[in-house]
């Protein structure tokens, strides 16, 4: 079976935010299973408090890694996990991201959930893909989650600022036909966790069929 993205999010209990963000790191690094790629841990704005994204193997040992690694955290209050099992990556942003490492330069990040119409995901999902440049903005990614009560789909964004990507997602994700709605959670900061090779690994898991990104849009 091939790799799967799993984004999952952790809230903390008030007070204990320095603690659970130690002791996720503790445990993620004297994590040894190869079967999951923890590739970075994001400290969050809205929605949770901390935020990790790894590459999943053999999704039988998923449920042991939230429970011995990721839920035995002293100050964690729950989790919420999402799978993407189909998507595009936008390798060249991707790896922007694998570069900077732990010397991260404060670029504005932040990742867009999309509810889309029923009957129009294919479409929604293929405009999306296809999303034009913009000169402040980079799309890292659009993945599925359809299976999530929360989004159908996510998307990743980079920039220089972060007005600019909410603008990006009003001017054109939320304008595309068959999007009902997106809700934008802001990116504070950064730990890459993952190795060049495990980026690589995810961006040939998938792939892009076509530009990111195809024309040019208004600044």
């Amino acid at each position: 079976m091939q790799p799967t993205l799993a984004v999952i999010d952790i809230d903390i209990h008030a007070g204990q935010d320095e603690i659970a963000r130690e002791g996720l790191l503790e445990h993620l690094s004297n994590s040894h299973d190869q079967c999951i790629t923890p590739l970075w841990v994001n400290w969050l704005r809205e929605r949770a408090d901390l935020r990790v994204v790894c590459l999943v193997d053999d999704l039988a040992r998923f449920d042991d890694f939230l429970v011995d690694v990721i839920r035995t955290v002293p100050g964690v209050r729950g989790t919420s996990a999402r799978l993407a099992f189909d998507g595009v990556v936008c390798a060249d942003a991707l790896m922007d991201i694998a570069i900077k490492g732990a010397l991260w330069d404060r670029r504005a990040a932040a990742t867009v959930e999309v509810k889309t119409q029923p009957g129009s995901d294919r479409e929604v999902f293929e405009a999306l893909v296809r999303l034009p440049k913009h000169k402040e903005v980079e799309v890292v990614w659009v993945f599925k989650t359809l299976h999530s009560t929360e989004a159908d789909l996510m998307l990743l964004l980079l920039g220089e600022r972060t007005a600019a990507l909410t603008g990006y997602t009003m001017s054109w994700v939320r304008t595309t036909p068959g999007v009902i709605d997106t809700q934008v959670t802001t990116v504070l900061d950064w730990q890459v966790l993952g190795q060049s090779d495990d980026f690589l690994t995810l961006a040939e898991r998938f792939p892009e069929s076509a530009p990111c990104r195809q024309t040019e849009a208004a600044a």
